[in-house]
């Protein structure tokens, strides 16, 4: 396998863990000193912030369901389009849990150092899941 599918690989791995809320593949996956910029998790840190943040998805999606539109490698890189469905399970940017499945799409660069992930930007869309939330 080369480095190039191995990294794709890891973020099959990672999107997988997510949905199962499986937040220790972080330790694996991520080095100690990994950050991700976007949106409210701008400049998260470590495995840990990653755990937590992620943490703070499951609290507001119950049954997280990830689908991966896009992935393409290219050196240290691996670029992912994926899709999140769920149902909207706890507050979320000021609106009350509504029951109701909602989806987004976003785009995310991970970068590697070696084997593991050291970065993390993302670009999410979180007006278009503000809509859905306010029936919009």
């Amino acid at each position: 396998m080369t480095t190039v599918e191995y990294r794709k690989n890891a973020i099959r791995r990672l999107y997988k863990a997510l949905e199962a809320g499986d937040v220790d593949i972080a330790d694996e996956l991520f080095t100690d000193d990994f950050v991700t910029s976007e949106g409210r998790h701008q400049n998260v840190r470590g495995p840990q912030g990653f755990k937590d943040a992620i943490r703070a998805v499951h609290e507001t999606h119950a049954d997280p369901s990830f689908e991966i539109l896009d992935l393409i490698g290219e050196g240290q890189d691996v670029m992912v389009r994926w899709r999140m469905t769920a149902t909207h399970s706890g507050p979320l940017m000021g609106v009350p849990a509504t029951g109701e499945r909602v989806s987004m799409e976003a785009f995310a660069l991970f970068r590697f150092a070696g084997d593991r992930i050291s970065e993390r930007h993302a670009v999410i869309d979180r007006l278009g899941l503000l809509q859905q939330l306010k029936g919009e």
